[in-house]
């Protein structure tokens, strides 16, 4: 079971809590139907990770000052598929393998793996490497790969091998064994409200501002906790802070129900200018506080941008915010993505959040 952090400001309630350029998927929300409506794009941005010198460039001049100011105004909701994992390596293992049968095709291997104690389940994935030769006749390179697990019990399970061998013997095997453990899934259902003026003016960090009220709520199946939600309120600078600039409506700062106090060390920034292919740079680096007296230091956040080329007629902005504790640790990073597929979409959408922890299990969210 993930244990997702109970403070007030864990990962999942840093989703979308700053960047949101075109709404944490804002009007252009994924809906209901989660990765199934975004299938194109999320393949064609998964596939930039393995062959990306095989994708053309993109040609698209995109303007993130005119995203942050339109969900700034019009505030956003989405609806997200919320998957958890946690990754264990194992490496130079001895365990023993057995040939069991060929797949019905003919083509590939049905292998009997005996890892006692490996916490499998079907479903999951197990990566092999270092092994360097041919084992039953299957070479090396098939089976240094990933495979689907498919779990038999606590201590064995089956993969398949895309090479088939009509040998049935037991053999030993030392490989390194990486495993990705599936551990929860669920909903993610995220709301911000437009960002108005107030009556009497509100005022944050010594700025007036406009201030919109954001709620994340999580209802997932196998972490802990199973229902949880958030509140915080986000502030917007009615008057540019940073003289001469002319990005409107800058975030200056959040505070969340029951929690943490959050502002700007530095200011936030986002180009003005379109943005192509290639380009990246700060975005600003928020300071977490107990409370808005501003003694007790909790954490720091990094901003950053990033424009991905990886498709004919559109490209990939990632924004990464990077979460430290006070002690200057890294705790975790959250990346998200944001695509347009051409062919369908009029606006670029959030299309991925990854948040990634610095913990033993390297505990790992990914919404779609």
């Amino acid at each position: 079971m993930v244990k997702l952090s109970l403070k007030s400001t864990p990962a999942l309630a840093l989703i979308c809590w700053t960047l949101m350029l075109s709404a944490c998927g804002g009007g252009a929300s994924s809906g209901d139907k989660g990765a199934a409506g975004n299938a194109s794009i999320l393949n064609a941005l998964d596939s930039s990770t393995t062959s990306p010198s095989k994708l053309p460039d993109g040609k698209d001049s995109v303007s993130l000052s005119s995203f942050w100011e339109t969900q700034v105004l019009n505030g956003f909701s989405r609806v997200g598929v919320l998957r958890g994992y946690a990754y264990q390596d194992f490496r130079n293992l001895d365990i023993k393998a057995t040939a069991v049968s060929n797949t019905t095709d003919g083509k590939s291997t049905v292998l009997l793996i005996q890892h006692p104690d490996h916490f499998a389940q079907s479903g999951d994935l197990v990566t092999l490497t270092g092994l360097s030769k041919d084992l039953l006749d299957i070479p090396f390179v098939n089976l240094n790969s990933t495979f689907t697990i498919t779990s038999r019990d606590a201590n064995a399970y089956f993969i398949t091998v895309p090479y088939a061998t009509k040998r049935r013997d037991t053999f030993a095997l030392t490989a390194n064994f990486y495993y990705k453990y599936k551990e929860c899934e669920g909903v993610q259902t995220v709301v911000q409200t437009p960002a108005l003026s107030t009556v009497p003016v509100t005022f944050f960090d010594g700025y007036e501002a406009r201030v919109a009220k954001h709620t994340v709520e999580n209802a997932v199946s196998g972490c802990s906790p199973s229902e949880r939600s958030f509140t915080s309120y986000k502030y917007y600078a009615v008057n540019n802070p940073k003289y001469g600039a002319s990005l409107n409506y800058p975030f200056i700062g959040q505070s969340v129900d029951g929690g943490d106090f959050a502002s700007l060390d530095k200011t936030f920034d986002l180009p003005t200018s379109t943005v192509q292919s290639g380009q990246s740079g700060s975005i600003g680096t928020m300071k977490f506080y107990k409370s808005s007296n501003k003694r007790v230091l909790v954490g720091t956040s990094f901003l950053s941008y990033e424009i991905l080329s990886h498709t004919a007629n559109s490209v990939f902005i990632v924004m990464t915010t990077t979460n430290y504790n006070d002690f200057d640790n890294l705790v975790s990073t959250m990346t998200e993505v944001y695509g347009r597929n051409p062919t369908t979409d009029k606006d670029y959408k959030l299309i991925r959040t990854t948040v990634k922890y610095n913990n033993p299990r390297r505990n790992e969210v990914v919404i779609e």
